[in-house]
């Protein structure tokens, strides 16, 4: 794979990551919005994040279709991941939450700081709602991991299946929302464990995007020494190699 076409899909799958998680952490705290215009605002916010996502998958296939000629094997390869990890949920994702998203988006509260009641909360907190974005957070994890940190085939076999297990049985994701929907009224979003969430996703975010540089820059330093060493090679074969005259 060339240094170029390296760096672009590190970045996109980056960055998809990152809005990955932000779209989860918003789509999860919905619930506990205080007021009727906050939980409108979270909503479009959520919307917003959905939509860069969208527009970053459909340049991923763009590379994926560009760079086909290049490496047949690669793209192949990379489209089934990406059809597994990231098409599949971003399908449900569009088909369950984003109508309710689009709902809640449209309220319109009486005045600035109109309460959020509980029927509203509830309906921030459904299971069709939340629970296919943050599948996807966790699709989008395993992706990110395939594309930048490269895996032998046996392990990219084995990483796939794992994630096909976990889209395939999004149980635990279901359980839990059930659980919070229906205490919903108990919970006003003010607990130390929402602030302890918050911050494991803030140093998450740090965290693969400090990584994501660090691992990319050597490997396009690898990427970069191969090719003149095999650039080398060809040159002192070329210079090596007898010419026979008649």
């Amino acid at each position: 794979m060339s240094e170029k076409v390296y760096v672009t899909n590190a970045v996109l799958v980056i960055v998809l990551l990152l809005l990955a998680l932000f779209a989860g952490l918003a789509s999860g705290s919905l619930a506990f919005r205080k007021t009727m215009g906050s939980l409108k605002r979270t909503a479009l916010v959520t919307l917003i994040l959905l939509a860069t996502m969208t527009l970053l998958a459909i340049g991923k296939m763009i590379l994926l279709i560009a760079t086909y000629s290049y490496r047949e094997w690669f793209v192949l390869d990379n489209f089934l991941l990406f059809v597994t990890l990231i098409a599949l949920p971003s399908a449900a994702m569009a088909f369950f939450s984003v109508p309710r998203l689009l709902e809640l988006s449209h309220l319109q509260p009486k005045h600035r700081e109109e309460t959020a009641n509980r029927t509203k909360r509830r309906a921030a907190s459904e299971v069709a709602l939340v629970v296919p974005i943050q599948a996807l957070v966790v699709e989008a994890l395993i992706y990110a991991a395939i594309n930048v940190f490269p895996l032998g085939m046996e392990y990219r076999k084995l990483t796939l299946l794992v994630g096909m297990l976990i889209l395939a049985s999004p149980a635990l994701l279901i359980w839990r929302q059930s659980i919070r929907r229906r205490t919903i009224h108990r919970d006003d979003g003010t607990a130390l464990i929402h602030t302890v969430k918050r911050l494991i996703i803030y140093t998450m975010a740090c965290i693969v995007l400090a990584f994501g540089i660090i691992h990319t820059m050597n490997n396009v330093k690898t990427l970069s020494t191969t090719a003149e060493r095999n650039s080398t090679i060809r040159i002192t074969m070329t210079s090596t190699t007898p010419s026979f005259k008649e």
